[in-house]
């Protein structure tokens, strides 16, 4: 058996959840296999009753940005000042733990 893709979280299974990496090998990439994964984590994440949110830091404005954004429904927090200085956007999700009336 080979290894061709991972995705990797750091969470402390309560309140918070970091997406650190996904990585599928090039010559798989484009079979649904990364999206596949992400919504593996999302599912996971879902099942959290006191996750607040879940995070990433991405700097492709193209592909990332609206992947995430179908796939797991995060959000660019900000206006996305990154974007025209080349900057990253930081994605977040709020989880069903976090406080009522907050954003």
């Amino acid at each position: 058996m080979n290894l061709i893709g991972f995705a990797r979280c750091i969470t402390d299974f309560t309140t918070f959840s970091y997406l650190t990496d996904v990585y599928i090998l090039p010559a798989h990439q484009g079979t649904g296999l990364g999206k596949w994964l992400v919504r593996c984590l999302g599912e996971v994440h879902d099942e959290m009753p006191f996750l607040r949110r879940s995070m990433l830091f991405t700097s492709d404005w193209e592909r990332s940005v609206p992947f995430y954004e179908t796939v797991l429904g995060m959000r660019v927090l900000g206006a996305g000042a990154g974007r025209e200085g080349g900057g990253p956007a930081v994605m977040q999700k709020l989880g069903p733990g976090f406080p009522e009336g907050l954003t």
